[in-house]
């Protein structure tokens, strides 16, 4: 039997164009020399790849997966790019917000995006039996880490509060809602998250490739307010840096 493990990333196209496509590739870079460091990533033909699926697909808007199946064994690699069905957000979510649940899980080593087909099996499984938008993980003391396909943030006053990131998928997103963040005047704090606490937090949000930000209504039954003003005043300077990151991508075939 083959031993194969898989990396990959998921890429929003809108307007034709990747959005933040270099940062993706460092990620899946990083991902790939975790697996087998002797395997080399070319950046210009990850590029050429994407543009080529985009353009021969009339991608206008939509999600794109590169996968990198790797035999661990031999080293053999095969890569695969292509464009997948993409679920987001409706404008009744990012205005009321959305439910969500939690489940006990850790990732072995969180800074890699590794596929794990059992995980998505469960977590599909959850959020269709209780009928929730995601599914945020929490490990063996309680706390709260991420979603299964999102980072997770809290605000409360001007604090942006989120897991460490040495225990969480350091999401491309999520690094570009710190940057903005910083700009809305709100003070990145990482620490332990407890499960018990978030009931004296003002509000809440996943971010992830399709979500964006948007904000979360309930955790397992616990309220949140979608209308906080910090919240509310992210996500619309988020977007526009959306807005500009596309603009200003500018790319070839060669």
């Amino acid at each position: 039997m083959q031993n194969i493990v898989t990396a990959y990333e998921v890429i929003r196209i809108i307007n034709f164009k990747p959005l933040f496509v270099k940062d993706h590739f460092q990620r899946l870079k990083n991902s790939v020399v975790y697996i087998d460091s002797k395997i080399i990533v070319n950046e210009e033909d990850f590029l050429n790849q994407i543009t080529k699926l985009v353009q021969q697909n009339k991608i206008e808007n939509g999600n794109i997966k590169v996968l990198f199946e790797i035999n661990v064994d031999t080293g053999d690699v095969k890569m695969t790019y292509m464009q997948i069905p993409h679920h987001y957000p409706t404008d009744d979510d990012y205005r009321n917000g959305i439910e969500t649940v939690t489940y006990k899980f850790v990732r072995d080593n969180p800074h890699s995006k590794i596929w794990n087909q059992s995980l998505r099996e469960i977590t599909d499984n959850l959020i269709a039996d209780k009928k929730v938008f995601e599914v945020l993980y929490i490990n063996a003391n309680n706390c709260l880490t991420e979603g299964s396909r999102s980072n997770l943030f809290f605000i409360n006053g001007n604090d942006l509060i989120s897991a460490p990131s040495s225990d969480i998928l350091l999401g491309i997103t999520r690094k570009f809602i710190i940057e903005t963040a910083k700009l809305c005047g709100l003070n990145l704090v990482e620490r332990e998250i407890k499960l018990n606490e978030i009931t004296s937090f003002d509000c809440a949000f996943i971010s992830g490739t399709s979500p964006k930000i948007l904000p979360i209504r309930s955790i397992d039954g616990t309220k949140f307010n979608v209308s906080n003003s910090f919240l509310r005043k992210l996500m619309n300077d988020f977007d526009k840096l959306i807005e500009a990151n596309i603009n200003s991508y500018n790319s070839s075939i060669r």
